[in-house]
């Protein structure tokens, strides 16, 4: 329905907005603030996979 609205309104960055990504770049953030991941994305997925393991 959003998409048929933003064909006949033809305000096609209202939909990208409401329906797009959320995705955010934080790469000029990080240094600023000097924040670092407390867990390596490698070790988060690898205990994420021990969660699992019976």
């Amino acid at each position: 329905m959003l998409k048929l609205g933003e064909t006949v309104l033809n305000k096609p960055s209202i939909y990208q907005r409401l329906c797009g990504s959320l995705q955010l770049d934080i790469a000029k953030t990080r240094p600023l603030l000097g924040w670092t991941t407390p867990v390596s994305v490698d070790k988060g997925l690898q205990r994420a996979a021990e969660g699992f393991r019976p």
